[in-house]
């Protein structure tokens, strides 16, 4: 029996540590779908877009040139639109089967690209590049699209090559969909310039005879004068000005006031009849009065504006495909934070359960260590769910007791091991009267020491890293301090801005996007805090963060519920749930509490069960996205039904917006995935105490 214990825990932590895996490739994989996103939301031509997505891709697939080929229709060959290759610049390609399975969205790797159709009248010279051919195609608001990788050498991309292109299709998309909006953009820009220049300089032989449309009326309306008898398209066939335009009275009612009370007016909009070409006629003027100050009429100007309001609705629509675009991006955002969200889940859960199956000391240091990282990792991606609210810098805190000393030392203990390798010495020093627990966000402070520290070892090649924690009257002060490269002082005026570096040479040198030092001094100002930061160039460097110790005031912090497990009623809960391993975990977490659980694989599967035994539970527990019938619907059905079992949302779906979705349709609470066991200890206990009570 002792052995088949170990061999299960064996099989455990195996299984852990392959979750672990794929949770690191998946992590290294959004990272990187994330700064190519970031990099190219800063690029400004599409040259610099492409780069980014080939830095980006270059760390999965070795290849030597790209190439993007597109087309406006399907009867069109391809042209090239962009190339790292300046043999394959203007060049045009036929479309032959393997470029259209390539449109159909196929991942595909030539071995022999001679002796594929579309490659074979190619010059020598270019089929020298391409003896190894990657490609994949896309849509395109203009039509489509092929991107092609390409290598000199035979053999060079694999199967795992092609799965590489699959995973990162959405940042394909973006990247390819960018470009294409850039060039055709630069483009209209081209030509709107020449036809922008054509204008100016008949404007300028016009001007020096024409002008603008002149007119003067006196203090009956009647024009007398008027340089000519047509303003754009209208002509001008009434003596009264008034009457000019026929059937528009909200102008002649605008104008007539203006003139009652003598007032000069500016831009008064008059949009012309469709059947004189609908465009937009801007009129200004001004009463003048002879030396006696007696009022002789008006005098003023009309300009065609067409062309002005039709740049505002241009860039009224780019505008909204901006924020099309944004969402789409939030959304893309929001699925992958799910995706990760749900596997994390497991990883939180069984590492739960094996942190009491009797470990020893130092496996439950070890196991301790994930659950921390897991949770960090919780963190960022609780950060990634609301886009726009970390693009505004809305950082929510929530504050609970923590211990100052603890979160130092996690942060060290993981760092510990790359200091090493560059034969570091990382030395921590806390002073004895520091505070047991002080009130904050401890995930939030972990994360700014991450940066700190991580940062000093970073850029320090030989001596020391230092960090120092100490109580100042009412505040934490923590001095990270590193004997590195120093920082120049005119570099250091703007080291905390979001992208910035000390040295361009840096991001080459040592990598890094220069975000961390902008959100550590954004989370610590959030805290009421500061950074500051003394340094020499080429002799270290002293980041001092300065947290205030926060007495507990229960109406001043959000804190997350804090509730023991309670032998109360056994409560018998329904889970609806589609995923085998989130129903072993969550079956976990409440029969270790003593409850009774009952498993429906989908939501038509909990309304059956509940249609005949809802007399039998207590409480629901639903999953949102399910096969067959999702969460939402069939709560909906339930309550249409008069079932009125409290019904907890259990999901990784975790933004505010959708919360409120799930109150609207009839569900009481809300869980968030990955389960957090204080969370879920509470909700029990609400429904156990409703329980008892009835």
């Amino acid at each position: 029996m002792p052995n088949f214990e170990s061999e299960k825990l064996q099989e455990t932590l195996l299984d852990l540590m392959r979750s672990q895996e794929r949770e690191r490739q998946l992590s290294e994989e959004n990272a990187a779908i994330l700064a190519g996103i970031s990099a190219m939301a800063g690029a400004n031509t599409k040259r610099q877009v492409f780069n980014s997505l080939l830095s980006v891709l270059h760390k999965y697939i070795g290849f030597q040139h790209a190439l993007v080929l597109t087309r406006e229709d399907e009867t069109t060959s391809l042209q090239e639109l962009v190339t790292t290759c300046p043999y394959f610049e203007s060049t045009i390609w036929p479309v032959g089967n393997t470029f259209i399975r390539a449109l159909s969205g196929e991942s595909i790797a030539l071995f022999e690209p001679r002796d594929v159709a579309e490659f074979q009248n190619l010059p020598s010279e270019m089929l020298h590049h391409c003896r190894s051919v990657l490609l994949t195609g896309v849509k395109v608001s203009s039509g489509d699209a092929v991107l092609l990788f390409m290598h000199s050498e035979r053999g060079q991309f694999s199967p795992h090559c092609r799965r590489v292109l699959d995973r990162f299709r959405p940042l394909l998309e973006r990247a390819i969909i960018d470009i294409d909006y850039r060039e055709r953009l630069q483009s209209l820009v081209s030509v709107r310039t020449q036809e922008l220049i054509h204008s100016q300089q008949r404007f300028k032989d016009f001007a020096k005879t024409v002008g603008d449309w002149f007119w003067e009326i006196d203090t009956d309306y009647q024009f007398t004068y008027i340089s000519a008898p047509y303003v754009a398209n209208h002509m001008i066939d009434s003596d009264n000005m008034l009457e000019a335009f026929g059937e528009h009275s909200r102008v002649r009612e605008v104008l007539a006031s203006k003139f009652k009370q003598r007032e000069a007016f500016e831009e008064i909009e008059w949009k012309l009849d469709e059947s004189e070409g609908g465009g937009w006629i801007s009129l200004s003027g001004t009463p003048y009065f002879d030396k006696q100050g007696k009022l002789l009429g008006y005098r003023g100007t009309a300009k065609d504006i067409t062309n002005r309001k039709n740049r505002i609705r241009q860039l009224q629509e780019a505008r909204e495909q901006a924020e099309s675009a944004n969402k789409a991006k939030s959304q893309f955002l929001a699925m992958m934070s799910h995706e990760i969200r749900t596997p994390l889940n497991a990883v939180l859960g069984f590492m739960d359960t094996l942190m009491d199956s009797g470990l020893d000391n130092q496996q439950t240091y070890l196991v301790n260590q994930m659950d921390q990282s897991a949770q960090l990792l919780l963190t960022i991606i609780n950060d990634i769910l609301d886009l726009s609210r970390i693009e505004s810098g809305n950082f929510e805190l929530y504050n609970a007791d923590m211990n100052i000393a603890d979160s130092v030392n996690l942060v060290v203990d993981q760092l510990r091991e790359q200091a090493q390798k560059k034969k570091i010495n990382l030395h921590t020093q806390m002073a004895p009267d520091l505070p047991q627990t002080i009130l904050g966000d401890k995930n939030r402070i972990t994360q700014v020491m991450f940066n700190l520290i991580g940062n000093a070892i970073k850029f320090t090649d030989h001596g020391q890293v230092s960090i120092n924690v100490t109580q100042q009257q009412q505040e934490i002060v923590i001095a990270v301090s590193d004997t590195g490269i120093g920082i120049a002082a005119e570099a250091q005026k703007h080291l905390f801005n979001p992208f910035v570096q000390a040295d361009g040479s840096i991001t080459r040198k040592y990598g890094g996007t220069g975000l961390g030092l902008s959100i550590s001094r954004y989370l610590i100002e959030k805290m009421h805090g500061k950074i500051t930061l003394s340094s020499q160039l080429n002799e270290g460097s002293c980041f001092t963060v300065y947290i205030p110790i926060i007495q507990r005031v229960e109406t001043s912090v959000r804190q997350s519920p804090v509730i023991q497990s309670e032998s109360g009623q056994s409560l018998n809960i329904l889970l609806a749930e589609d995923s085998h391993t989130n129903q072993l975990v969550a079956r976990m977490m409440l029969e270790k509490r003593g409850h009774r659980v009952e498993i429906a694989n989908h939501g038509q599967e909990a309304i059956d069960k509940l249609e005949q035994h809802h007399q039998q539970f207590d409480l629901v527990f639903m999953d949102i996205s399910m096969p067959v019938l999702d969460g939402i619907e069939a709560t909906k059905q339930l309550r249409k039904q008069k079932i009125d079992l409290p019904i907890i949302a259990l999901t990784a779906n975790a933004m505010h917006s959708d919360q409120i979705q799930y109150l609207e349709a009839g569900m009481d609470g809300f869980l968030a995935k990955p389960i957090n066991k204080a969370e879920l200890d509470a909700t029990l206990h609400k429904y156990q105490s409703q329980t008892e009570t009835i």
